[in-house]
């Protein structure tokens, strides 16, 4: 924790009780758009403009330029306030005073769908995005960004933080093995979010989310972009390796929910707006929309429930687009977040899961420091925050997990949609 946050905690946290969901924000980060069509950017173009055929070492050789381009969703970097009142990064400031380079940092991704419209026509010309960094969830996106190769593979030589410290789950994840092209920025995990005086007994498994005895009628939320795999997780099925007849199966399911008569909306987002209001009772969450409405916000009465079926494990990603003016200097800012007391800082902020090894351990830290300096409260969410299982879920959580299915061309993309689509749009 920098000196920055324990000058005035106070006014850290009315920044906290003021920020958006960053998942929230999100809008089909996996798969399920209708006409959302893979083969229409998985083309031969792609040969022609991205940064497959090129060497890193060449992409990465030389001196760091003097500044780099950041594009990142928004409340997803540590924040804080000068003696003025004015917000800024307290890891870049110390990334610019350690190297000398300056950091544009803008939070202006609000889907991975929107953000990727933006910049395909210049990926698809050869043209420079004018972004050095790019932050991209595993799926659709980011398969049609690594095939099309229109991000450049990273020279693997030069990220010594991320080799010492990247937590086992960041490395070589199923859909970029070797870490090819990406670096984890965060993670989540997707589950049950419950608001327990609400609730007619303990919410368990997904089962419950189709029992009006137990959530009620109209009172259930469930996300979109992740109710496909997270179905598959919980039945048993491995998401990454199903295909039709097992997405008919969850489709089932799905559609045994909808006539129970238990589901209020289905949600691209918003939905912890309503959890926290009282309009739902229980929902499909993100991990860290749950955790800080109820370490930081206050909301005691809200849950985040890992099911007995089990979660679907996702991660932000960053990425540096072919055609970015300082590679160099990207690389250098993309490791330097994995450095464990960088990383901390952003982790007490975001709460959402670290790609950083000893991140709990400088939590815990902090609050030992907070609390000598006499701010308890504060001490006490971050002990919270460092104890909390799916904040820093164990191997035996995570083994219960599962990434979503990457669909790999347009004939996948299509029967998914067929499937799935009618159920939150019929």
């Amino acid at each position: 924790m920098s000196d920055d946050r324990l000058i005035a905690p106070g006014a850290m946290q009315e920044i906290l009780r003021k920020r958006l969901t960053r998942r929230g924000l999100l809008k089909g980060a996996g798969a399920g758009v209708a006409g959302f069509s893979l083969a229409a950017f998985l083309a031969a173009c792609g040969s022609d403009s991205g940064g497959g055929n090129v060497n890193p070492k060449d992409v990465f050789s030389g001196e760091a330029g003097d500044t780099v381009q950041f594009a990142n969703w928004p409340l997803y970097l540590d924040q804080a306030k000068d003696k003025d009142g004015n917000v800024y990064y307290p890891s870049l400031k110390q990334f610019k005073d350690a190297t000398g380079i300056t950091v544009n940092y803008e939070a202006t991704i609000q889907s991975n769908e929107e953000f990727y419209g933006k910049i395909q026509p210049q990926l698809a010309a050869g043209d420079s995005t004018g972004w050095d960094i790019i932050v991209i969830t595993n799926g659709r996106q980011f398969t049609i960004l690594t095939q099309n190769q229109w991000v450049y593979p990273l020279d693997t030589s030069k990220r010594p933080n991320f080799d010492a410290n990247a937590a086992d789950y960041a490395v070589s994840p199923a859909y970029d093995p070797g870490n090819k092209y990406s670096m984890a920025w965060q993670s989540g995990i997707t589950g049950i979010g419950v608001n327990t005086k609400l609730v007619n007994g303990e919410v368990t498994k997904m089962d419950d989310l189709a029992n009006p005895d137990k959530v009620g009628k109209s009172s259930v939320g469930m996300l979109t972009g992740d109710m496909p795999d997270w179905v598959m997780v919980n039945l048993g099925i491995d998401p990454k390796t199903s295909g039709p007849d097992e997405w008919k199966e969850a489709a089932a399911w799905l559609m045994k929910q909808r006539d129970s008569g238990t589901v209020r909306q289905y949600y691209d987002q918003g939905y912890i707006n309503d959890l926290t209001g009282g309009n739902l009772t229980a929902t499909m969450a993100w991990s860290g929309d749950v955790l800080y409405n109820q370490l930081w916000a206050g909301y005691d009465n809200l849950e985040f429930v890992f099911p007995d079926g089990g979660a679907l494990l996702w991660i932000d990603n960053m990425l540096i687009p072919v055609g970015a003016k300082n590679p160099v200097g990207a690389l250098e800012v993309m490791d330097w977040y994995y450095d464990p007391k960088i990383a901390t800082e952003v982790t007490e902020w975001v709460l959402y899961n670290s790609p950083v090894k000893g991140v709990q351990d400088l939590i815990i830290k902090d609050a030992d420091k907070a609390q000598a300096q006499g701010y308890k409260g504060y001490a006490n969410k971050l002990y919270e925050t460092a104890h909390n299982e799916f904040l820093f879920p164990t191997q035996a959580y995570l083994a219960r997990t599962s990434f979503g299915r990457q669909l790999e061309n347009d004939d996948e993309a299509s029967q998914w949609d067929n499937i799935f689509l009618p159920i939150s749009q019929g």
